[in-house]
């Protein structure tokens, strides 16, 4: 079903200011983000635009947006490490193995559905968004590490944004097969899936993604490395393929790297361990995971 709304834009002071800031900040009809997950049309004067169209006084404006399916996500007692808090956000410290939200084949057990459970009534609102609550980028599954959330709908847009705008910082920690030519350096290329495996992706020289990731090398073991991983772009398994695309895939990765017969026993060797992120009323802030348990075995067995 599709909703309809139409509004003026009037005693409007502002210049030079979007449709869909407009809409979400000055009319709080329905938030960014929202407007393009439930496929919102929008229209001046009867005329479709795009979402970055300016407005000006007179102008009349008509939303047309999908109405909110039925949820079917419930809340779940799943215990989460908790690395910070406050009205606006949750910093987790995501376990390896949890999903971040329902898909086919995962339809519990989610990080969701543990956020529907330990956000209380009166700091959780996202009445009209409940399928993916506070969700504002993911992790694998078999990677761990740093995820942040946010509690209501206009901290869910403020920290999009910085995603989108690339102002976000996130290291990783990795654990690959053998070693990088160089201590430091770049990898660049781009992402396009693999025509022949929908769910993997590859790298390609001219069409696809542009993705580029920083790596320096913190620890080097007879067959193995200890490297920290800095995102500039956020494409879908960008370390996993860029790091398979250097000649040393991560160890435990069960897509992108063959199976080690040395590390036959070991999980995919990825942690997300600093988000560095602006906060709505608390400024620029560093989060850290501590390193988890299996890089630390690794790091006593294998020095």
């Amino acid at each position: 079903m599709r909703i309809s709304e139409t509004i003026e834009v009037r005693d409007f002071e502002l210049t030079d200011i979007r449709i869909d800031k407009y809409i979400a900040d000055y009319c709080q009809i329905i938030s960014r983000s929202q407007l393009k997950s439930r496929n919102a049309d929008l229209y001046i004067n009867e005329v479709p635009v795009k979402h970055s169209r300016m407005v000006k006084n007179g102008d009349i404006i008509r939303i047309e947006y999908d109405s909110v399916p039925e949820s079917n996500l419930l809340p779940e007692n799943i215990e989460l490490d908790i690395i910070y808090e406050d009205q606006n956000v949750v910093v987790i410290n995501k376990r390896q193995g949890m999903v971040v939200h329902p898909a086919a084949g995962n339809p519990g057990g989610t990080l969701a559905n543990a956020l529907l459970f330990h956000f209380d009534d009166s700091s959780y609102d996202f009445d009209e968004d409940d399928q993916r609550p506070g969700i504002v980028h993911r992790l694998d599954k078999d990677t761990s590490g740093i995820i942040i959330t946010a509690k209501n709908i206009r901290t869910h847009d403020f920290l999009s944004q910085q995603f989108r705008d690339k102002k976000v910082k996130k290291k990783y920690l990795a654990i690959v097969k053998g070693q990088l030519p160089e201590k430091k350096g770049i990898i660049e290329t781009y992402l396009t899936r693999d025509r022949n495996n929908r769910k993997k992706f590859i790298t390609s020289q001219f069409s696809g993604k542009y993705a580029l990731t920083h790596y320096n090398v913190l620890k080097e073991f007879p067959d193995a490395s200890l490297v920290a991983l800095e995102l500039h772009t956020g494409r879908t398994h960008q370390l996993r393929v860029h790091m398979q695309h250097s000649g040393c895939p991560i160890i435990g990765d069960p897509v992108y790297s063959r199976k080690i017969i040395k590390y036959s026993d070991l999980t995919m060797m990825l942690h997300a361990y600093i988000l560095e992120i602006t906060l709505p009323e608390y400024g620029l802030k560093r989060f850290h995971a501590p390193l988890p348990e299996r890089f630390k075995k690794f790091i006593r067995n294998f020095s």
